[in-house]
C-alpha cells in the first residue's frame, strides 16, 4: 500500500477515464437541470404577465 494511485495527467484511476469534474459543472449537461430551468422561467413569466398573480386587477381609476 505504498505509493499514490492518482495520475497527475487528469485521470483518477487505472481505467483511463478522465475525472468528470465537480457537480456544478456536470449539472449543465443533465436534462433534468434544463427541464427545471424551463419550468422556473415559465413560472416567472406567468407571475409577471398576470400582474403578479393579483386577485383584483389594478386598473387605472
Amino acid at each position: 500500500m505504498t505509493g499514490n494511485k492518482h495520475n497527475h495527467e487528469g485521470s483518477s484511476g487505472e481505467g483511463g477515464e478522465p475525472d468528470p469534474g465537480p457537480y456544478w459543472r456536470r449539472m449543465h449537461r443533465d436534462w433534468r437541470f434544463w427541464v427545471g430551468a424551463l419550468f422556473m422561467a415559465g413560472a416567472l413569466a406567468v407571475y409577471v404577465l398576470t400582474d403578479y398573480l393579483s386577485w383584483v386587477p389594478r386598473g387605472k381609476p
